[in-house]
């Protein structure tokens, strides 16, 4: 696995990429999922908030990501928030869902951040099965008042 900075760096590259091409239009013609138009974004996500959760005493270290999917993207200047759902694995045959939200910004003049804040897994509802979640797609729908882990 490449490392925490190497993994930051290609996310802000993407999310800069991102910002340029992308219209976050959310009122009209919002996409039901923003994976594909925001290109590696959600398996970068993913790799970074593996890295962060490394280190955390109560996030066993066998547990693996393997990507995210986009529900919603909101830029405000140059704050870029995102809503989605973690798909992580235990062991080789199940994989499980939690929700995330991600807020960066972007600085203006050059490549790089001012800051981020990368939130991950709601402590009043349990993760699901990802099989559980793929039939009922609503289950981790955006929330602006998720008490956070």
């Amino acid at each position: 696995m490449k490392s925490f900075k190497v993994i930051q760096s290609m996310l802000i590259n993407e999310l800069v990429q991102v910002i340029k091409s992308v219209k976050f239009n959310n009122n009209v013609d919002r996409p039901l999922y923003y994976n594909e138009l925001m290109g590696n974004t959600s398996f970068m996500l993913s790799g970074l908030l593996e890295l962060l959760l490394r280190n955390e005493s109560d996030w066993d270290s066998r547990k693996w990501f393997d990507d995210s999917i986009l529900l919603k993207a909101v830029l405000n200047g140059r704050r870029l928030a995102i809503w989605g759902v973690m798909i992580w694995g235990w062991d080789t045959s199940h994989q499980w869902t939690e929700p995330f939200y991600f807020e960066i910004k972007l600085k203006e003049s050059k490549l790089g951040f001012d800051e981020y804040m990368f939130l991950f897994s709601d402590a009043e509802k349990p993760e699901v099965s990802y099989e559980r979640f793929d039939r009922k797609r609503s289950y981790w729908e955006p929330c602006e008042t998720r008490k956070w882990k």
